[in-house]
């Protein structure tokens, strides 16, 4: 398979790989919300931290 077989190949994949992950995302968007704010929390919590023990 020459270069150009290759490139139309990896745009395929790589649109129906979009598709697929869009498809996830919409069916899970609570769960990631909820993942995104423990993590912030998370984050949060390791700064304070931080920024108590410098004294």
């Amino acid at each position: 398979m020459n270069s150009k077989g290759y490139t139309v190949l990896g745009w395929i994949v790589w649109q129906i790989a979009t598709r697929v992950a869009k498809r996830k995302v919409a069916q899970n968007r609570v769960k990631l919300g909820a993942a995104g704010v423990v993590t912030l929390v998370l984050i949060g919590g390791v700064i304070a931290a931080r920024a108590g023990g410098d004294d």
